[in-house]
């Protein structure tokens, strides 16, 4: 299975005990211009299309670059050291990630990270634990590296910190998207019944939103039969 449908299954099976409740039903992912999902329950067929609520095209670029960075960083101190460590890593946001070549950053970044645990790790006292926070060197895309060793802790873990603010549920940019997907309509009902569709918070920076709440006193135009709107963060759903 591609990676984007695994993905895509995964969010979503967050989410079906709550829309399917305990009615039993069979999935499957089918291929374009049906829906992400098609759902049998009941003897009726459902789709389920899916689409990420994403503040903008230049916040999701920047996260992708961040990790693609992280990733290779971990995959060459990895190859040198078997230290499962917990790494945090701030990105500065104020720079360009348009025009970026990630390999020396990642380097950089695989470097400071070995020189620092190399320069602690066989002292007596960090045998089973070490904490260590660099923030004393200048780069133009990172700030500061936090590093966390703990022997019970055997699976590493890299992830950025990117400070960004929450703004509030985007009521017009709900409703383009609605808009948008319901251009495929006719498509997705070529394989099914009738056709959902699943907003999601996907968990990444450039889709946190405050006060969903506000959107249920918005009247929303949708050719879908359900529009809901899915937080991963929170795990509930919100009906619009």
């Amino acid at each position: 299975m591609p990676d984007k449908q695994s993905r895509e299954l995964f969010l979503l099976e967050k989410f079906l005990p709550t829309l399917f409740a305990e009615t039993p039903f069979s999935l499957s992912q089918p291929k374009p211009p049906l829906p992400d999902f098609i759902i049998q329950v009941e003897g009726k067929k459902i789709g389920i299309e899916m689409t990420a609520l994403i503040l903008n095209e230049e916040s999701r670029e920047r996260e992708a670059k961040q990790d693609a960075i992280l990733d290779e960083a971990q995959r060459l101190f990895e190859a040198r050291s078997h230290l499962p460590l917990q790494v945090t890593v701030g990105f500065s946001e104020a720079v360009d990630w348009s025009a970026l070549n990630r390999k020396p950053i990642a380097a950089f970044l695989a470097g400071i990270i070995e020189s620092s645990v190399l320069a602690v790790k066989d002292l007596p006292q960090n045998q089973a634990q070490f904490d260590i926070r660099i923030e004393s060197f200048i780069h133009s895309h990172i700030h500061s590296v936090g590093i966390f060793y703990l022997d019970r802790l055997t699976t590493p873990c890299w992830s950025p910190i990117t400070s960004f603010w929450v703004p509030d549920a985007p009521v017009a940019k709900i409703q383009e998207i609605i808009t948008r997907k319901s251009n495929n309509i006719s498509g997705y009902l070529t394989g099914c019944d009738e056709v959902w569709l699943l907003i999601l918070e996907t968990g990444s920076p450039s889709s946190y939103f405050d006060r969903f709440e506000k959107l249920q006193d918005t009247i929303f135009e949708s050719g879908f039969a359900r529009t809901v709107i899915g937080r991963i963060s929170k795990g509930d759903l919100i009906e619009l």
